[in-house]
């Protein structure tokens, strides 16, 4: 423990979707703490918990509450933090609320989405309407910016520290803890002296007793191939069935918790000299066994199931490192340069050296063979395993469907890099079991009585075909429901071409251009962009189409229909929302289009779903 703590309690509290903002928190965490300041991290997982702490605030103590908040989907929160945004929401709440505490926030973001930051604007706006005061302003990372997160990270960290220090100066006499000082681990794994017998089927987790109750298992229906053996992409449509009835939506999304392949956590436990007793039980945090689903927890369950060691690490992991690097003074060095986000020529290092190669974290620990770790702080070196979400395809009776492209491919270094949820759920087949979780829309999908305008190129399709299925389903001459859908080849990835061709009366294929299939209330259209000489190559190139634009405009302006956009983040969003503006505008008038489709955002009739 660390004594002569002063201030104020500080509670840094992450929204996380993929644990980026669980590390920046972390990292903050470790910097108060050697300021000498009373710092914890809390997950918004924990919703009662929270928000006990700030609405029933000792205005004589006023706590200090930090946030760090990543976006997801379309500006939405992050899924486990809805609740605590729910709650946050609530009318009963006043100006005057929250006024015992002082607050700041930290946002994680990627402006290439159209919605840059929004779940931290949103967050910070809230709080200030409940009334905290900021002690600093907030802070925003884009991803994608010179420097990336973590340089933004560095910078904000640094004016915050500074601010905290003039308004709670440390004691005289007393001195921050210097950064070289290794720290007592805050979420400490110990080793027990029982040990367990080695799953001998790794595939098998019904050994494994979930204690999470949101969490279940799904047991594999099928695992089949739908692209060629020779398709340069390996897609996969697979059905599982549910282990209770639920009412799902389209919209939905599945939650599926990979598992670290068999080698990679053999690789681990050697390099690490752990291997003597991975198959121990081991005692961990009550905060830990939160999430640590699986029972009895040894350390080679632990990590094979919830630890992260294939994703490229940032700054903070290569500074965990070097506390634990001993007798090569060489590497020691490279580790310190690699852990300074500050250094504009170090951080191109690191970005040379981990990022674009995509060298995983446990690859970097292995090359830095001076670096031996206590078993004790594995938890501080490697962030928690977190479950990818897969958009729902359809549903029957108690059987889910997904469209999942298996994540394969050779780095600038020529080495094979796997997705750590795709590469698990190819190796599954008929019956076997997994671990999943049913997370509901964030927005509300299109209803039935509107017409819908749907665009999902390659597995962006996946969630449309859903919400397709169901109108379709529900009414023979309901409103038009129109898709327009993008890939490659005709023959090789036309996904669902069945199922367009059974609810279409008339195919129309015009050579160069684009098919449409046409049905009584639906039209389907599909452009392949490496067959022949397509003019027509992307599904924007359709939109633009006089036309299609003209009936797009009136289904959108005339009839309030809806418009829902699904796939790859970056370009295809911006020129289909281009598209999409040029039609109304055809219908509507000139420089309509802008406003008129921020009404549509505002009103939840414009959709996107995008990664």
């Amino acid at each position: 423990m660390i004594d002569n703590l002063h201030g104020p309690s500080i509670y840094i509290v992450y929204l996380t979707e993929t644990g980026a903002s669980q590390g920046l928190a972390e990292q903050l965490c470790d910097r108060l703490i050697r300021l000498n300041f009373r710092a914890s991290v809390l997950n918004s997982a924990d919703a009662e918990l929270i928000a006990k702490l700030i609405f029933r605030a000792d205005p004589s103590r006023r706590p200090i509450i930090v946030f760090f908040a990543s976006t997801t989907g379309n500006g939405e929160i992050p899924t486990h933090a809805r609740k605590l945004w729910r709650l946050l929401l609530r009318k009963k709440w006043t100006s005057q609320s929250l006024a015992n505490i002082l607050f700041t926030s930290f946002g994680l973001g990627d402006s290439t989405y159209t919605r840059f930051n929004w779940a931290a604007r949103k967050l910070h706006t809230r709080i200030i309407q409940l009334g905290a005061n900021e002690i600093c302003t907030r802070g925003e990372a884009d991803e994608v910016a010179e420097g990336g997160t973590e340089s933004a990270y560095a910078a904000w960290e640094k004016v915050f520290c500074e601010r905290l220090l003039e308004l709670y100066p440390l004691p005289e006499g007393q001195q921050p803890i210097p950064d070289d000082t290794l720290l007592p681990p805050k979420i400490p794994v110990r080793i027990l002296s029982l040990r367990t017998d080695k799953l001998r089927n790794e595939k098998d987790i019904t050994t494994a007793p979930l204690e999470k109750k949101n969490l279940r298992v799904g047991s594999v229906v099928y695992n089949r191939r739908v692209t060629p053996r020779d398709h340069f992409q390996d897609v996969r449509q697979f059905k599982f069935k549910l282990d209770h009835e639920e009412e799902i939506v389209p919209g939905a999304t599945a939650l599926i918790y990979p598992q670290n392949h068999p080698s990679l956590v053999e690789v681990l436990l050697l390099s690490q000299k752990w291997d003597k007793f991975a198959d121990n039980i081991i005692s961990v945090p009550p905060s830990v066994e939160k999430w640590a689903y699986t029972r009895p927890l040894t350390l080679r369950n632990l990590i094979t199931h919830h630890l992260d060691i294939t994703s490229v690490p940032r700054a903070s992991f290569f500074k965990a490192l070097s506390y634990f690097s001993k007798g090569d003074e060489q590497q020691l060095e490279k580790l310190l340069e690699f852990s300074n986000a500050s250094n504009e020529d170090f951080v191109q290092d690191r970005y040379n050296y981990a990022d674009r190669p995509r060298r995983s974290s446990l690859e970097c620990l292995v090359e830095f063979e001076s670096v031996q770790i206590p078993v004790e702080y594995i938890l501080e070196i490697f962030g928690q395993l977190r479950p990818r979400s897969f958009s729902i395809a359809g549903v029957q009776g108690n059987e889910v469907e997904l469209l999942i492209a298996i994540v394969k491919y050779k780095t600038m270094l020529r080495r094979v890099r796997h997705g750590v949820c795709t590469r698990y759920l190819s190796s599954l087949t008929e019956d076997d079991k997994f671990i999943y979780e049913i997370s509901a829309p964030a927005a509300r999908c299109p209803p039935l009585d509107r017409p819908v305008v749907m665009v999902g190129p390659g597995t962006g399709v996946a969630p449309l075909k859903f919400l397709f299925d169901v109108r379709m389903k529900a009414t023979n001459n309901g409103p038009m429901t129109v898709l327009f859908f993008g890939n490659r080849n005709r023959t090789a990835d036309f996904f669902y071409e069945d199922i367009w061709k059974g609810y279409s009366s008339t195919i129309t294929a015009d050579p160069g251009r684009y098919i449409l299939m046409k049905g009584e209330s639906a039209e389907i259209y599909a452009c392949f962009s490496r067959d022949n000489d397509s003019s027509i190559r992307y599904v924007q190139h359709m939109l633009e189409q006089d036309e299609i634009s003209r009936e797009i405009g009136h289904l959108l302006v005339h009839m309030g229909g809806y418009v829902w956009v699904c796939g790859s983040k970056g370009k295809m969003p911006k020129a289909v929302r281009s598209m999409i503006q040029a039609a109304i505008e055809k219908v509507a008038g000139e420089n309509i289009g802008v406003k008129y489709i921020s009404e549509m955002d505002k009103s939840g009739r414009y959709l996107e779903e995008t990664w």
